[in-house]
């Protein structure tokens, strides 16, 4: 049996034998369309199976993607879409958590209440670091495009039955981390989204989700278009590699939605760089780097080593600072230092240390 349709039955068999009063279920922190998606997918399944499910998003409406903000508020009563407060009012003992489309504690809203949940399963693409949840139950494949494709191959392989819409988000969690099948795709993922098709997915409500509001998208041309500058990178005679780094330069406090940085630094993928690193304010203090990579450069783990997260094309980090600037230095100097970050180093040995990188000449 091919290992990963293997996995998919495990995980499909852990889920059918959860045995809680409630389960809980929460992608990471400003959800996009793979993480809300993914999460009413497995709503889905948790209903089918006769369990009770709800899905946690803590975050305020102003924060989210409009696209996201649609989907939520459409699918809030029938998908048990609640706040953190209402959380508060249901928990109770022999609860499970799902998390989807993260795995790291502090990207989820229960970072501090994790010992709330008997069981935790976790169903993600990126990769695990040390700040990965402990104590769980793990389907982690970084090889995967999106929690979407997990949650999508966990429906339609067992024959669970769903509205069309079910599809249509999870074909938009796929189109999202695959940036229209141009990264992070396999003919698995090829497979599943004809699949989703086939099923009644709605390719034009899908462009709808993704048409940007006019504000917003002059908002994310002026940050890349004034903001960007491009260093180039030699590790050989007959190698180089070019890399971009943009912020708000004229007003480097300037704040935004996460959803905003992510498509800036999609965007920055149309030019010729191996690798691009969009920064913004999210709030006074917090600071959002969305990271993007052709396949050369891993900048999972470079974003990892920083504190955040994510695979080697698409990866992430919220980092608490005041100077925008200093970040970009970081980022810089980690580069400096190699592309690569040491795989074999445990966390603890480089917590609070210098960068120990590695450069990689032969990728």
């Amino acid at each position: 049996m091919n290992e990963e349709i293997k996995n998919i039955r495990d995980l499909y068999e852990k889920i059918n034998s959860i045995n809680s009063s409630r389960i809980f279920i929460t992608g990471h922190l400003e959800p996009d369309f793979d993480s809300i998606a993914s999460a009413i997918g497995i709503q889905t399944l948790c209903t089918h199976l006769g369990k009770e499910a709800y899905i946690v998003v803590s975050d305020p409406d102003i924060s989210l993607d409009p696209g996201v903000k649609r989907i939520k508020d459409i699918n809030r009563t029938a998908h048990k879409i609640i706040t953190m407060e209402e959380y508060e009012a249901l928990k109770g003992p022999n609860q499970t958590l799902i998390t989807v489309d993260t795995n790291k504690e502090n990207l989820v809203p229960f970072e501090k209440t994790l010992s709330d949940f008997e069981s935790i399963i976790i169903i993600d693409h990126h990769q695990q670091d040390s700040r990965t949840i402990k104590n769980a139950k793990e389907y982690i494949d970084p090889k995967i495009s999106s929690a979407s494709e997990i949650v999508s191959q966990l429906l339609l392989n067992n024959k669970v039955k769903c509205e069309k819409n079910i599809y249509t988000y999870l074909l938009a969690g796929i189109i999202l981390d695959t940036g229209r099948f141009k990264k992070n795709t396999t003919s698995r993922t090829h497979d599943v989204a004809k699949r989703l098709i086939d099923k009644g997915a709605d390719s034009e409500y899908i462009n709808e989700l993704f048409l940007t509001d006019f504000n917003d998208d002059k908002k994310i041309n002026d940050l890349v278009f004034n903001g960007t500058v491009f260093e180039t990178y030699a590790y050989s005679l007959l190698q180089t590699h070019n890399i971009s780094f943009t912020l708000n330069r004229e007003c480097p406090t300037c704040i935004y939605r996460r959803d905003q940085i992510a498509k800036a630094a999609d965007r920055m993928l149309k030019y010729r760089v191996d690798a691009a690193f969009v920064m913004g304010f999210t709030d006074e203090r917090n600071i959002q780097v969305s990271a993007r990579s052709k396949g050369i450069i891993d900048v999972g783990k470079i974003m990892s080593h920083l504190g955040g997260g994510g695979n080697a094309q698409n990866a992430g980090l919220k980092i608490n600072s005041l100077s925008i600037e200093l970040l970009e230095e970081t980022i810089k100097a980690c580069i400096d230092h190699g592309i690569e970050v040491y795989a074999d180093v445990p966390p603890e040995l480089t917590d609070n240390k210098p960068f120990v990188l590695q450069k990689k000449i032969d990728i």
